[in-house]
């Protein structure tokens, strides 16, 4: 694919070495999920997107303003529309152009897409776009991706989390690594491919790759530059069709591969883990390292003191091996838990001079002054200090009298994305002391749990947008609004439905809600004196915070009525609903039973009649196939 150029710049400008970007198919997307599916992209780890063409410049406008404020980064595959100059880089903004060279297509959905995008990363690849990661709706239908509409992670999401993680940690190494032609590597297993990278400064990863079917267990020989010779790596467990990336002579001094690790002398270094190493950092005297951790394994180092400990694995404190002749630690790792089988070990080294921690707070709250406390060793600590925060926000610093501690009120303003991570950090003396990833929230959320989700496949569905609730004009029904407090207090608030031509009773409610919690209230509609059809509403949310979630009741009676929204076009009465898109007949729900005559994804059939009105809802028990009913 040739991938146009986003804007030409000053020649002195280069592309970057390494670029990891995930497709972003904002056309095949509805809009109302473009925010939430790039924020939970960027909660993944992903710092920059690529744009498919598209026919609406001002839709990928709408989409390039959500990238800017996640502070991220995007290229486009065509041609860059005179409109979006000003949002290139050369303007501040967040196009920037292709990766240079040729860029590696790999789909999330493949079985093998973790083995292939290791095997991509030591073929010197430039970059790598990885593409099937998100559900999309287009003129040909469905396409289901590693992520669903309504945001379930399927099993090929853990592939693409990985590889995330490990770019984000070594992609500013990439460039520099070269394959070790030295290294006595000894090939452990038919189809298990070993390659060892080393960058100028020595450190250096080892590449496993197991394409066989069968899982992997033994040790493997690679060459360790600090000592010029070779070492055994022992243990070493990777998957049936997986692949791990082993971290050997990583130096522990301030650079990309250790943060802040200015405390470490010249000789101090990781030699080696056998596990894959995406994290390492130093603060406030603790080294912690992160692993993707499948199973329990070591990391050894190499220091010129002895560590004071205690070792911090998974939120327990653990024991450390220390060999005072060799000035080596041994740290057992234990295996990773949850989806993601990531593990964090903190290992105590020494107590530092000076500390700054920050107090408990873990949201930011959008349109609000937050406050953030933070603790220091010393009041001269804090006067030295300074705070740093990504995204830019406003800051004010109060003292709290009688403590060396300092209250920052942090406001947040408006346009902030909702489910986005701030960084904050606690800078003195030229160094950073402390962080923290604090959410940003809204400071309530509404849903309304009863609106229609069309069924897409067995494990997806689409909600309409706005949310549309059915109501039997003779009997009315109950709706339910499940209203969730963010801010991190507890708050009072009035939830007040309306909709034009209905009732709703009690006209409103008011509730108490605890910190980060949430409660479900309840509304009787009566819809005796409207019309059949869309009746277009709203709940609206005031009190401890102020928000308007819109919403439509699609009144029905016993004649079928009509409704389309986006590519759906859908048949409903009181007892059936019926649901048609371009080419299938996606649903045929009966309302009593709660069963659907179709299996999931639907058939074929021609919806042209559907929508000619040519083919009516009492019509279609006949029309459905003899092996359809389950």
């Amino acid at each position: 694919m040739i991938r146009a150029a986003i804007l030409l710049l000053a020649a002195s400008l280069a592309a970057p070495a390494w670029v990891e970007s995930v497709e972003f198919p904002w056309a095949g997307c509805p809009r109302e999920l473009w925010e939430q599916k790039l924020v939970w992209l960027r909660s993944i780890g992903v710092t920059h997107v690529s744009l498919p063409p598209g026919d609406d410049p001002a839709a990928l406008a709408e989409v390039i303003q959500i990238i800017r404020r996640l502070n991220m980064e995007a290229d486009l595959e065509g041609p860059l529309p005179a409109a979006l100059e000003p949002l290139s880089k050369a303007h501040g903004g967040p196009l920037t152009p292709p990766p240079g060279g040729p860029t590696e297509r790999l789909s999330a959905l493949l079985p093998d897409a973790v083995t292939s995008s290791r095997t991509l990363l030591g073929a010197g690849s430039p970059s790598l776009l990885w593409t099937g990661v998100m559900d999309t709706l287009d003129a040909d239908g469905y396409h289901p991706g590693a992520v669903t509409f309504e945001g379930m992670e399927r099993a090929p999401v853990s592939g693409l989390r990985r590889a995330v993680q490990l770019s984000r940690y070594w992609g500013g190494s990439f460039p520099q690594l070269r394959e070790s032609p030295e290294a006595a590597l000894q090939v452990p297993a038919a189809q298990v491919t070993v390659r060892q990278f080393s960058a100028a400064d020595g450190a250096s990863v080892v590449s496993v790759v197991n394409r066989s079917a069968v899982a992997f267990a033994g040790d493997i020989r690679v060459s360790y530059p600090a000592l010029k010779r070779a070492i055994v790596l022992p243990g070493i467990k990777v998957g049936a069709n997986d692949a791990l990336w082993l971290p050997v002579n990583v130096p522990l001094r301030e650079g990309p591969l250790c943060r802040d690790c200015m405390a470490f002398g010249t000789a101090d270094h990781l030699i080696y883990a056998t596990l894959e190493l995406t994290a390492m950092e130093y603060e406030n005297g603790i080294l912690a390292m992160e692993f993707y951790a499948p199973v329990a394994g070591d990391v050894v180092l190499q220091m010129s003191r002895q560590p004071t400990g205690p070792l911090v694995a998974g939120g327990r404190l653990g024991a450390f091996d220390w060999d005072e002749k060799t000035q080596r630690v041994r740290i057992p790792v234990p295996a990773g838990t949850g989806q993601g089988r990531h593990v964090r070990v903190g290992l105590a080294v020494e107590a530092p001079d000076a500390t700054a921690f920050f107090g408990p707070g873990s949201v930011l709250v959008i349109g609000e002054q937050n406050s953030v406390p933070a603790h220091f060793s010393s009041p001269e600590i804090a006067g030295r200090s300074r705070l740093r925060t990504t995204p830019e926000f406003a800051v004010r610093q109060d003292a709290v009298a009688g403590l060396p501690a300092l209250d920052y009120k942090i406001t947040v303003p408006s346009s902030a994305v909702h489910g986005d991570k701030a960084e904050l950090s606690i800078e003195a003396d030229g160094r950073r002391m402390s962080h923290v990833n604090p959410g940003i929230v809204r400071a309530v959320s509404v849903q309304l749990p009863d609106a229609v989700k069309i069924r897409l496949a067995a494990d997806s569905r689409l909600p309409l947008d706005p949310p549309t609730i059915p109501v039997n004009r003779r009997q009315g029904r109950e709706i339910t609004v499940t209203v969730r407090n963010n801010a991190p207090a507890i708050r009072n608030f009035r939830v007040e439905p309306g909709a034009e031509g209905v009732e709703f009773s009690p006209a409103f409610r008011e509730l108490t809600i605890g910190v980060s919690a949430q409660r479900d209230v309840t509304f009787r509609v009566f819809a005796s004196n409207a019309a059949p059809g869309l009746h277009t509403g709203e709940v609206r949310i005031t009190g401890g915070a102020f928000t308007v979630e819109q919403l439509q009741l699609l009144v029905l009676g016993p004649e079928a009525v009509r409704l389309r929204s986006g590519p759906f076009e859908i048949l409903e009465n009181t007892v059936y609903r019926a649901v048609f898109m371009q080419g299938r007949w996606l649903e045929f729900l009966n309302k009593e039973s709660g069963s659907d005559s179709l299996p999931a994804g639907g058939i074929s059939f021609d919806t042209t009649r559907v929508k000619s009105g040519e083919i009516r809802l009492e019509e279609l028990p006949g029309l459905l196939p003899k092996q359809g009913n389950k």
